[in-house]
């Protein structure tokens, strides 16, 4: 008993997310490696195959927590049917004077994705998790800046940042949400799905 105990107040870091397909993942891989070769090297990109669109990000959480969490996630994605997406714009917060995260932009049915963020923040706050302060921006990460660019890598930036920002690309499917765990390793972070809940399907 004691041992079942222990695994449930295991802590995992987790988030809820949308899965990319690989269509979108090469978008991402494509956009790093053009501003890489522009020579901005003082970002630190992230890895393509890593990258989720994440709709709550919950931290250490305890796996007692695990069953609350999908109830809500399932709550909340009753209530959203399936939607389509597609990557336009690109940018930098919080401008590209002083960039602190490079990121790609999503567009299409981006009404829909509000809604079902906005009903899992509701969902969640339902199972005692604390609401984000900050409004939701659906965006990619691209890469995260922790100093100062020399004016030639912020020139290069922008330049790569306003040319692959005028590319449209094609739109992918969103049919569902996931419930990740991060896995911090020394080789970065591993994501493992803890479980997913499909969009549009009431109990």
């Amino acid at each position: 008993m004691a041992e079942e105990d222990g695994a449930k107040d295991r802590r995992a870091r987790l988030f809820v997310a949308v899965e990319l397909p690989a269509s979108v993942r090469d978008v991402i891989g494509q956009a790093i490696r053009e501003m890489q070769e522009r020579g901005v090297t003082a970002v630190r990109w992230v890895r393509a195959e890593g990258v989720h669109l994440t709709l709550k990000f919950l931290g250490e959480t305890p796996e007692s927590r695990l069953e609350a969490i999908v109830r809500a996630m399932a709550l909340a994605a009753a209530g959203a049917p399936p939607f389509e997406l597609h990557v336009q714009g690109a940018g930098a917060f919080p401008n590209m004077r002083s960039p602190r995260v490079v990121w790609l932009g999503l567009h299409g049915q981006v009404d829909v994705l509000q809604g079902l963020q906005a009903g899992l923040e509701e969902a969640l706050a339902g199972e005692g998790f604390p609401k984000e302060e900050r409004a939701f921006t659906p965006h990619l990460t691209l890469g995260r800046i922790d100093g100062k660019l020399s004016p030639p890598q912020l020139h290069g930036l922008a330049e790569s940042v306003e040319e692959f920002g005028s590319r449209s690309f094609p739109a992918f499917p969103v049919d569902g949400v996931s419930l990740v765990e991060s896995l911090l390793e020394r080789t970065g972070a591993r994501y493992v799905q803890r479980n997913g809940v499909p969009l549009g399907q009431r109990g």
